[in-house]
């Protein structure tokens, strides 16, 4: 993909309101899968972004950029969820829903959250010689255990409020739900500044979803056809230039400041509608679909391949603009097929 413009991209490209409804849904799979790609290259990225000292070389800069460009993988991963959760064709009472819902996520959560604390403790006592199980209480309460695994408590709220929202979502007129989306946004927009400037935390992991109602209620609004973004693929390449010319202005070799990088800043806000539109309208993106069940277990995998890489000859900082990437494709690729072997098993085919 050499050009920005969508228009540029593609001849006559269609609309989310002139796909079918089984093309929408294989863009989804492709939303799946790249949004996966992208976690990877954050969070390679972010181990070379986040040293001062490295701060305006060629590898940081390099580094700032990938990690922008990709700041809207979570983002769309909530619009896919709320593209799929609040489809009114098929009525799911909320006992049900619940009970699907509990059956997907509860293995996972409590499975990958002992993983993730142990692997704490092992590499723990691979840099010092001691476990340490004490943090173990503190880091679940925090609903951090491990830091990607913040998204698995975050989205148990959402499924919570899923089957309220689902139904107002849908009471509403097309203009009732611009102007909830516009409030929410509003408010996600000015909880991040606030945040910012009062130096203060998330808070209880139960509340996590709040802001990220206006990203799942966006994803179905954007599927349905109700809300496009003009030109997303200039929108998609000013963002992302936006998100790292202001993480670069903001920071120095004293500290870094990482507000631009926020999925509630201005400028990622507008990437992830952008993305989200590009890869609705995009004909020539493939849809990878034996890709899409193994998203999930890339997400919680793919960590364990980033610190095995960190702790023995891989160093991403060096030659950044090269490295990065073929990190990122290495990691994406082994836990993918990490997670394919995961699920030839019924039992562990619960976990992924």
């Amino acid at each position: 993909m050499h050009r920005t413009g969508n228009d540029a991209l593609l001849p006559a490209a269609p609309t989310s309101t002139t796909l079918s409804v089984n093309d929408k849904l294989a863009r989804l799979d492709a939303a799946r899968w790249i949004a996966a790609l992208a976690v990877v290259l954050l969070h390679c990225a972010a181990q070379a972004v986040s040293d001062p000292d490295a701060y305006a070389s060629g590898d940081w800069v390099a580094a700032n950029l990938y990690d922008s460009a990709a700041r809207w993988c979570v983002p769309v991963f909530v619009m896919v969820s709320g593209a799929l959760m609040l489809d009114n064709r098929k009525p799911l009472d909320p006992q049900t829903f619940y009970l699907r819902r509990a059956a997907r996520i509860c293995a996972p959560l409590v499975f990958w959250t002992l993983f993730y604390l142990a692997w704490r403790s092992l590499l723990g006592w691979l840099d010092d010689g001691q476990i340490d199980i004490s943090f173990w209480p503190t880091k679940i309460a925090q609903g951090e255990p491990y830091y990607h695994l913040w998204y698995l408590y975050m989205i148990m709220g959402l499924y919570l409020i899923t089957p309220l929202v689902r139904t107002l979502y849908h009471r509403g007129t097309k203009n009732a739900r611009a102007w909830y989306l516009a409030g929410l946004f509003g408010i996600a927009v000015l909880d991040a500044l606030y945040r910012q400037m009062m130096d203060t935390g998330h808070g209880f992991f139960l509340t996590w979803f709040v802001p990220y109602l206006g990203y799942f209620i966006a994803g179905r609004m954007m599927f349905d056809g109700e809300l496009r973004v003009p030109s997303p693929g200039w929108v998609l390449a000013g963002a992302v230039t936006a998100t790292a010319a202001g993480v670069y202005w903001l920071s120095d070799h004293v500290g870094l400041n990482f507000y631009f990088y926020d999925y509630f800043s201005l400028t990622v806000l507008a990437m992830s509608l952008a993305a989200f539109q590009c890869i609705m309208t995009m004909t020539r993106l493939p849809a990878l679909s034996m890709l899409a069940p193994l998203t999930f277990g890339i997400y919680l995998i793919h960590p364990v391949f980033l610190d095995i890489a960190q702790r023995t000859s891989a160093q991403t900082s060096v030659h950044a603009a090269w490295s990065l990437p073929v990190q990122a494709f290495s990691v994406f690729a082994l836990s993918a097929a990490a997670c394919w072997l995961l699920r030839q098993h019924p039992t562990t085919r619960k976990l992924v």
